[in-house]
């Protein structure tokens, strides 16, 4: 057997997503690439890597014992193979320690399996006495030089993975007859289509307003509804069992009409009170942490672009950030936002979670600002809510209450569509490159602009959306 017939780590994990997406990769038929956010993943990933190298090194083997260790070496088992990150072998017990690396800051649970698929292979070849996941330590802060003992956390994984063995080793033999057909005939698709790495084989022409529309809707209620010949959203019986916010946006969609809680609105719009701020943020993930104060996988605050409207009528205000160094930027960020922002007023703000997030790791990261910070977050409203919670639903939504989805239909002379930059994980990239790559002056000035355009775009969104909002109440 040829070793590109072997079936690997990621052959089972793809099986596990869904066997058509195994099947894909094995016949050529994967329709997308890894978007420019992935792969700036994965290249931290790589970073992490070679840490966790460094780490198992110096900490985590005894020389004196005669341990040693095994890097990124590949073992086979029949019909299966793996690359294995780190193994360390203990001459006085004749065992190996087994360790996976990985970039986040806890165990998930697709990494017991993970693990457990290399263990079945190992174990019948060596004793293995125990199984780690090597992660980064979120309680680690970063003060002065990256201490790589503390940047990681092993954590014991080794009765997990045992207890998962059985249940891997029974799926196996499934994998490798989905691997080897020479047809799709009844191999399983996926139920993730917004994802799905081959729409054309898992969702062929898939409706407008298909179930998979319907906000968290779990796996076994869209079984439930397959097995029933049911895809789109309007073919769902009235007594089939959803919950009150699912069950509003499938009554909208049936009506094909939008629904205005327009006492619900009014209500809201007086807790408001003028100035009005509308404020985002561009931010970028780095896994090891680059700057005192961080912790991995923390995000970097770079950008803001803020609207301010003092009355109901006045002209709008606009101020913005943008960091162009590869210094911290959350100094400078924080000062000018202490001079852009009031002490009263609304701040509002689309998903509020990762603003207000934000907030309280930057008071951790400067502390003297902490009651400024504070005060923020005590005043920041989520304009989104108003259709996540249900006030203002339309069928065109599709079920999502993303801004991407709600400014188009609410605000159509808006739109990000010809923006060079359009999306916040391009942002994140597009910034990242800018500050570590020596481009050309022009070049550096066009991605200051399109950054600077994008951000605005958010803010002036909110705005136009808030606007259409009052006109209801």
């Amino acid at each position: 057997m040829s070793t590109s017939d072997l079936l690997t780590k990621s052959d089972f994990l793809r099986y596990l997503d869904a066997p058509m997406h195994l099947w894909a990769a094995r016949h050529d038929r994967i329709e997308t690439s890894p978007s420019p956010l992935i792969v700036h993943i994965m290249k931290q990933g790589y970073q992490v890597e070679q840490l966790a190298l460094e780490h198992i090194q110096s900490n985590l083997i005894l020389p004196l014992n005669g341990e040693s260790l095994h890097w990124q070496n590949t073992y086979s088992y029949k019909n299966y193979t793996v690359r294995i990150d780190a193994l360390v072998e203990k001459p006085n017990t004749n065992t190996f320690n087994l360790y996976e690396i990985k970039s986040g800051t806890c165990v998930k649970p697709e990494n017991i399996l993970d693990a457990a698929f290399q263990y079945l292979i190992l174990e019948k070849q060596l004793n293995i006495d125990r199984v780690y996941v090597l992660h980064l330590n979120k309680e680690y802060i970063r003060q002065g030089a990256l201490d790589i003992g503390l940047l990681f956390t092993a954590e014991d994984i080794t009765q997990k993975v045992l207890e998962k063995a059985a249940e891997v080793e029974t799926i196996l033999p499934l994998v490798w007859e989905v691997a080897q057909s020479e047809t799709m005939d009844a191999i399983p698709h996926c139920l993730k289509p917004k994802t799905c790495p081959c729409p054309s084989l898992c969702h062929p022409d898939l409706p407008d307003n298909s179930i998979y529309d319907i906000p968290r809707l779990s796996i076994n209620k869209k079984i439930n509804l397959l097995d029933q010949d049911i895809l789109t959203i309007q073919k769902i019986p009235a007594d089939f069992k959803l919950g009150e916010k699912q069950r509003q946006i499938v009554d909208v969609v049936c009506s094909n009409a939008e629904f205005i809680d327009r006492e619900g609105i009014k209500q809201e719009f007086e807790k408001f009170i003028f100035p009005l701020y509308f404020l985002d943020y561009e931010s970028c993930l780095t896994a090891v942490p680059l700057f005192d104060g961080y912790h991995p996988q923390q995000q970097i605050v770079f950008q803001y672009s803020l609207h301010k409207m003092n009355a109901p009528d006045s002209n709008l205000i606009h101020t913005d950030f943008l960091a162009d160094t590869k210094r911290d930027p959350s100094a400078a960020l924080i000062q000018q936002l202490q001079n852009d922002i009031s002490n009263k007023g609304t701040i509002f703000v689309w998903n509020k979670a990762f603003e207000m997030t934000r907030h309280k790791e930057l008071a951790i990261i400067h502390p003297e600002h902490t009651l400024f910070l504070t005060n923020l977050n005590q005043r920041v409203y989520d304009l989104g809510d108003f259709v996540r919670k249900g006030l203002y639903l339309h069928p065109n939504f599709k079920g999502s209450w993303s801004i991407k989805n709600v400014l188009p239909v609410m605000v159509p002379d808006l739109s990000y569509e010809h923006m060079k930059v359009n999306k916040g994980d391009q942002a994140a990239v597009v910034w990242w490159d800018m500050i570590n790559s020596d481009l050309p002056v022009i070049e550096r000035r066009s991605i200051k602009e399109s950054l600077l355009a994008y951000c605005e775009m958010d803010t002036l969104a909110m705005v136009k959306i808030w606007q259409k909002l009052q006109q209801m109440c």
